[in-house]
């Protein structure tokens, strides 16, 4: 009877065991979705956050040519001319990499977008720019960085600002913290902690 108790009681610790290790997994990988997730950030920038873009333009380069198969997008008053997820404006004799107007709308996200939950919401997140479903419609709608938004990368034309002895990644007057993401597969992520 007491070899009976003890293998009982060692079973029930045993499920005890792989049930806290299956929680604390699961609430790793909840990605915001109604789970508070302790983020460990980096106070000085460890790496080059554009790794993923590294090959693509940096913001605000100026460029005298169009690719051929850009296509023109209208925003209230603003154009730009959109090709492979990267937005170009017309600026004097040539055309700046920028991220659009709040509001502009495409019916097709770029290829290679990625998927940021903050809270209960979906955004849709490429080269610095943020996408939201625009309503019950099939297009997506630029959006400001959500606040608690995690990416993998941002685009080449950041820069780096020291604040209180930490720094931060500036983007587009936007502020992103480096810190660790287990999700992600170098494990770094920027976060928007400011815009």
């Amino acid at each position: 009877m007491k070899k009976v108790s003890m293998l009982l009681v060692g079973t029930i610790t045993l499920f005890i065991a792989v049930g806290s290790v299956k929680t604390a997994e699961a609430q790793g990988r909840g990605r915001g979705r109604g789970k508070s997730m302790v983020r460990v950030y980096h106070p000085v920038v460890v790496r080059r956050a554009h790794v993923r873009y590294g090959n693509m333009p940096r913001w605000g380069t100026v460029i005298t040519t169009m690719p051929p198969s850009a296509v023109m997008i209208r925003s209230n008053r603003n154009q730009y001319y959109f090709h492979n997820g990267i937005y170009y404006a017309p600026r004097n004799s040539g055309f700046v990499i920028v991220r659009p107007a709040r509001g502009l709308r495409i019916s097709v996200l770029p290829m290679g977008y990625r998927t940021v939950v903050v809270g209960p919401s979906n955004y849709y997140y490429y080269y610095g720019t943020y996408y939201a479903q625009a309503g019950n419609s099939n297009e997506y709608q630029v959006v400001d960085p959500p606040v608690g938004a995690v990416v993998d990368a941002l685009p080449d034309g950041y820069e780096v600002k020291k604040i209180d002895g930490t720094e931060y990644y500036v983007l587009d007057d936007v502020y992103y913290a480096e810190v660790d993401v287990p999700d992600f597969e170098d494990h770094v992520g920027y976060e928007v902690v400011k815009r």
